[in-house]
C-alpha cells in the first residue's frame, strides 16, 4: 500500500496567500485617495486658506499676520486715525493682504525684500457687529520689513489719490487706486470672520 503524497502538507512551505487582505488594503488606499481629493478640492473650490506660495502671496500673508497681532494703537500709528479710541479694547483682528509690488524689484526671496506696497483689509470682530456693520480698516499701504515691520497706510478722505501718489510708487498707483482684493480673498476674509463670530 502506498502513501498519498499529493495530501500531505509541507511544514517548511509558506502558507497560503489570502486575497482578502490585499484587497482590504487596495480599498484602504482608494478611500483614502478619495478624502484627500476631497479635501483639497473644498478648500481650493472655496477660496480657503491654500495659495501658490509665490513670493506675492508669502510677503502678503507675512505683512497680514502683523496686521492681525497689530493693537488699535499700533493701527492709529499706521495711519488709521478713523480708529476711535486707541485704548478701548477691540476684538480679534482678521486681515487680508494683496501685494502690488516690492523693493528691490528683482528679489526673489522675502529676505531679499526690504519694502512692500499692499492694499489691506482688516476688519475687528466684536460682539452684536456682524460683517456689514464691522468696524473695517482698509486702503494702500507701503510696509518695510524691518524689525519691527514699520507700516504707513494712506488715509482715506479728501485728497486720497494725491497722498496714494505719494507713498506709492507710480507702476503700482493705478491698482491701489482700485483697492480691490480678489475674489477669493475676499471670501476668505469673509469666511474667517463669519467663523470668528460665530463664537463671540
Amino acid at each position: 500500500m502506498t502513501a498519498d503524497l499529493t495530501s500531505a502538507t509541507d511544514p517548511l512551505a509558506p502558507p497560503p496567500r489570502r486575497r482578502g487582505r490585499a484587497r482590504w488594503i487596495a480599498v484602504t488606499v482608494v478611500v483614502l485617495a478619495v478624502a484627500v481629493l476631497a479635501v483639497l478640492l473644498r478648500v481650493v473650490g472655496t477660496g480657503g486658506p491654500f495659495r501658490p506660495p509665490t513670493l506675492q502671496n508669502q510677503l502678503a500673508d507675512r505683512i497680514a499676520v502683523v496686521l492681525e497681532q497689530s493693537t488699535p494703537n499700533d493701527h492709529h500709528q499706521h495711519g488709521h486715525h478713523s480708529i476711535g479710541d486707541v485704548n478701548a479694547a477691540k476684538g480679534q483682528t482678521l486681515c487680508a493682504v494683496r501685494t502690488l509690488g516690492f523693493e528691490p524689484a528683482e528679489a526673489e526671496t522675502v529676505a531679499e525684500v526690504r519694502t512692500v506696497y499692499a492694499y489691506h483689509l482688516c476688519a475687528f470682530v466684536e460682539p452684536g457687529r456682524a460683517w456689514d456693520f464691522a468696524q473695517k480698516l482698509s486702503g494702500p499701504m507701503k510696509a518695510q520689513l524691518t524689525e519691527p515691520m514699520k507700516i504707513e497706510v494712506v488715509e482715506p478722505g479728501l485728497g486720497f489719490p494725491d497722498r496714494v501718489r505719494a507713498l506709492i510708487p507710480a507702476p503700482y498707483q493705478e491698482e491701489a487706486l482700485k483697492e480691490l482684493l480678489d475674489d477669493d480673498q475676499m471670501r476668505d476674509l469673509r469666511g474667517r470672520f463669519d467663523e470668528a463670530f460665530g463664537k463671540v
